[in-house]
């Protein structure tokens, strides 16, 4: 039976930041503004019209699109993938032709501590000589075991499962997220699910309507894999760009949101802000620089040039004294 690994949806933010951060990530406490909140406090009046859902869907995709890269490609996957290309025990199975002993290095590499593979199965030609992990398994990596310069298998492992990756995008993003495999629902967090719907289609669940953005992923070992992100209709708003930048700001909180406290924390904030959406932050007490470098001076709202760009700029105060300035990517 396979053992799901504690606390795994704090893996990406761990490999993000290349150490163990999952003490520091927290649910959102009660008397802290919730970011879905601030969003639509942002589009008051009216401005991006029927563009707004849209608008909104497209950085919201954007981060979740990034998300499953980080799985594909992050820190925590290379590493991962490098110890099971070196696994002494696995290699010497597999050269000497020892199938039980394959079974054996395999099932050690998956409950290894304080690694995160959650699935591993090594083939030799069309034959399966181990396959250990969970049954619902995204983002799977491929590769050849070889010693001495001789090929002596293949491998395919994944370090996130179905379930963490949605958690992820909830808690990152706060917009629901389902999943499917060849058209039939394998979980997640809108409920009931619609049949899998289209790129683009409006869906109406629970009284609610939703626009729909799909992100293409893969399951394990193979196959499409659709992950739907729901997005609700927002109160008519601002200019679109406006309404994007208070979508990029929305994920910035719920991020911080999870840190706690934020203000022992901002290195991780900013370390995750640049892999999940690709803007910047910088942390400011006045003229003291608590985080990162940056232009010489930030505005609270509007525009600024940075790095040979022009960023949309959204800040806020989390503590006394001190600013959160997020450049958001630009439109």
């Amino acid at each position: 039976m396979f053992r799901l690994v504690r606390g795994r949806t704090l893996l990406l933010l761990a490999a993000l930041l290349c150490a163990a951060a999952a003490g520091a990530f927290a649910v959102v406490s009660g008397d802290e503004e919730d970011p879905r909140a601030q969003l639509a406090r942002a589009t008051t009046a009216a401005g991006c019209g029927s563009e707004s859902a849209p608008t909104v869907a497209a950085v919201q995709s954007e981060v979740a699109r990034r998300i499953y890269t980080s799985e594909l490609r992050g820190t925590e996957t290379m590493l991962d993938t490098a110890r099971i290309r070196s696994y002494a025990p696995l290699l010497s199975a597999l050269e000497h032709g020892e199938t039980a002993a394959v079974a054996a290095a395999v099932h050690a590499l998956v409950y290894k501590p304080a690694w995160h593979i959650v699935r591993l199965r090594v083939t030799r030609g069309s034959r399966v000589l181990a396959d250990v992990g969970g049954p619902h398994v995204i983002a799977p990596v491929t590769g050849t075991l070889r010693s001495h310069g001789r090929t002596l298998g293949h491998y395919v492992t994944s370090v996130q499962d179905d379930l963490g990756y949605v958690k992820l995008v909830t808690r990152f993003i706060g917009a629901p997220v389902d999943l499917y495999q060849r058209g039939s629902f394998v979980m997640g967090t809108l409920l009931p699910a619609p049949s899998a719907p289209r790129d683009g289609a409006t869906v109406k669940v629970g009284g609610r309507s939703y626009l729909v953005t799909n992100v293409a992923a893969t399951a394990f070992p193979a196959g499409r894999l659709q992950a739907s992100l729901f997005v609700g209709q927002p109160p008519s708003g601002r200019s679109c760009s406006a309404l994007r930048v208070a979508a990029w700001g929305s994920v910035a909180r719920h991020i911080a949101l999870r840190l706690k406290p934020l203000s022992t924390h901002y290195e991780a904030l900013a370390s995750v802000m640049r892999a999940v959406t690709g803007g910047h932050v910088f942390v400011r007490a006045g003229a003291k620089h608590l985080v990162g470098g940056g232009p010489r001076r930030i505005p609270s709202t509007g525009t600024v040039s940075y790095a040979g760009r022009t960023w949309p700029v959204y800040s806020w105060q989390p503590a006394a004294g001190q600013r959160v300035y997020f450049l958001t990517p630009p439109g």
